[in-house]
């Protein structure tokens, strides 16, 4: 079932995201990073969330296609973070909200809930990978979130099991 009714934070033309968002979107989404571009607008990678990436490029080549993504800017120097934030979350989720504040960008995806709650307190709108699945169901570019949750739960993907029966039900696949 296609919902013609987009979220609010889709509204944004542009988003900062994180590590984890990147690493899952690009294993399941169809078309990956550049499908998550072609549904949200330009996103922007703080220079800390491509050093994680980079981190693990031995079991994972998503910064490879962050690095050729069209609509991903890549930021090359590091963020200037709050002192407080730096204490509370780990650098690339702080990097990502510290990005979105510093820039007056109003979305940003994480997975992590601190992350999400803090940046939910800052007056940031929030979505994560479920999110992006949902918005690419509800564009016709994702046939089943079922699947892509299934996928990612095989990735090793923690996800509580009423944000999945919510997310199914909001994508019109619940049982």
């Amino acid at each position: 079932m296609k919902s013609s009714k987009m979220p609010a934070w889709h509204a944004a033309c542009m988003t900062v995201i994180n590590t984890s968002p990147a690493i899952h979107l690009q294993a399941v989404l169809p078309g990956g990073l550049g499908l998550l571009t072609r549904l949200v607008g330009d996103v922007i990678m703080p220079h800390e969330v491509m050093q994680e990436l980079a981190a693990g490029i031995a079991r994972d080549d998503t910064l490879r296609h962050a690095q050729s993504t069209p609509g991903l800017i890549i930021r090359q120097t590091t963020v200037l973070l709050a002192a407080w934030l730096k204490t509370e979350l780990y650098l690339g989720e702080a990097a990502v909200i510290q990005t979105a504040v510093d820039e007056g960008i109003g979305t940003v995806i994480l997975d992590d809930l601190k992350a999400r709650r803090i940046a939910r307190r800052l007056g940031l709108a929030v979505t994560g990978t479920l999110g992006v699945l949902l918005l690419a169901k509800a564009s016709g570019h994702l046939p089943s979130v079922s699947d892509a949750i299934q996928k990612l739960q095989q990735r090793g993907m923690w996800l509580d099991e009423k944000v999945i029966a919510a997310a199914l039900q909001t994508a019109g696949e619940s049982p």
